[in-house]
């Protein structure tokens, strides 16, 4: 065989194209690499659109819950404040003498007889 007017040897033009197959196979198996990074790549990119989901559903979860406690401590607040207004009302109408209290056993008068 001639290659530009130069004879070349038939195991040198073998040599050439064992070379050329070695480096199509390596091509190949990068090929496919490519291939399956790309693949994994779609999937982290699937499961991070579920994850930020799954955070925003938490999210919303998460502040329905602290509204509701919010007010379960503010009724819980005012029903104490109701009671102690009460109970100071009370102490301040029985100290006025608004409320009368009775005494606790009536006091006994003897009667004086003159002779």
């Amino acid at each position: 065989m001639e290659q530009g007017g130069v004879a070349v040897p038939r195991d040198k033009m073998q040599a050439l194209r064992d070379q050329v197959d070695e480096v199509k196979d390596k091509m190949k198996e990068n090929m496919e690499r490519v291939i399956e990074r790309g693949e994994k790549g779609l999937d982290l990119l699937a499961k991070a659109e579920e994850m930020e989901k799954g955070t925003q559903h938490l999210t919303q979860t998460t502040r329905k819950v602290a509204r509701t406690y919010w007010w379960k401590n503010v009724k819980m607040i005012m029903v104490i404040v109701v009671v102690i207004l009460i109970i100071v009302l009370i102490i301040i109408l029985l100290a006025t003498g608004v409320i009368p209290v009775s005494d606790p056993m009536p006091s006994v008068v003897t009667p004086i007889i003159k002779p």
